[in-house]
């Protein structure tokens, strides 16, 4: 763990030497804006710890929204320093901790993220569109295709078989009542993120539209999941800097906006750091 860390702290420092003029759009940034971005990833964390509390009480669990936020702030934090970001999947031990079904608490998690999935695949294919050629509307069978493919996939058992989604499709099956509640939520939750972009944008000092955010958000966080370095650390910076200086044409923007979005996602995640502790000290 300590190895893959230095590797990321690596390539950041890297990334940093080799674009030194993106400290001036660190240095420079906007608190405000910053502090915007924050509080949207906040309430994306509430609304998946609500999600999680009523698929929760729908399967009969006992559960309380205050304790389940604080199960899931610890694992996003866990989350934040693990490769393939797999420390949320440690929230499950925290709501035991409160008195709710670690098992349960699991597979509301899994089933949750199978759906989510399909919405981040759509929003990533919906950004390859747009990189490729926009102005082509019939470039959007791609998104429909791809989405369609997931969905097949998550709800069969067609191979390949990959170990870290066989959970997940296992539960996937289980989701079909609530699917429209979840997908609701994970529709919220990419809007959420997609202004936490924005204002990231707009504290950077970079001309960007709204729907620019929401389209290179999905493609990009996709990198905090390879499992190479703690969360992508290194290497989502360097793949968000390339996506985001094809908007901004400008690398050392793009790799300040990368370096606020960590620091602002790690900062809405610390209140899970309290929990971490506290469980550390029982």
């Amino acid at each position: 763990m300590r190895f893959r860390l230095a590797v990321g702290l690596v390539l950041v420092v890297m990334l940093v030497f080799l674009f030194r003029d993106s400290l001036q759009y660190l240095l420079s940034a906007n608190p405000v804006y910053f502090l915007y971005g924050v509080v949207f990833y906040i309430l994306l964390n509430l609304i998946l710890s609500f999600r999680i509390h009523y698929l929760l009480v729908k399967s009969g669990q006992h559960s309380e929204f205050i304790d389940v936020a604080k199960a899931h702030f610890a694992g996003m934090i866990l989350g934040d320093f693990t490769p393939g970001r797999v420390g949320y999947f440690s929230a499950p031990l925290f709501a035991q901790k409160y008195g709710m079904n670690a098992d349960a608490f699991m597979g509301v998690i899994l089933s949750s993220q199978a759906v989510e999935l399909v919405v981040k695949i759509f929003g990533a294919s919906l950004a390859v569109v747009y990189f490729l050629k926009p102005e082509e509307i019939y470039l959007l069978a791609l998104p429909a295709l791809l989405t369609v493919a997931a969905i097949i996939y998550l709800w069969s058992d067609i191979p390949p078989d990959i170990g870290r989604l066989r959970e997940i499709r296992i539960h996937a099956r289980k989701t079909a009542r609530h699917t429209p509640f979840i997908v609701l939520i994970s529709l919220a939750g990419w809007l959420l993120t997609g202004l936490q972009w924005y204002y990231l944008f707009l504290s950077a000092g970079i001309d960007a539209k709204f729907v620019q955010a929401m389209l290179i958000q999905p493609l990009a966080t996709l990198l905090m999941f390879v499992p190479l370095t703690p969360a992508g650390l290194g290497v989502f910076e360097s793949g968000s800097a390339l996506l985001v200086s094809a908007i901004s044409s400008n690398l050392n923007a793009g790799v300040a906006h990368s370096i606020l979005v960590r620091v602002s996602t790690v900062a809405a995640d610390l209140p899970g750091l309290a929990v971490v502790m506290e469980k550390r000290g029982s």
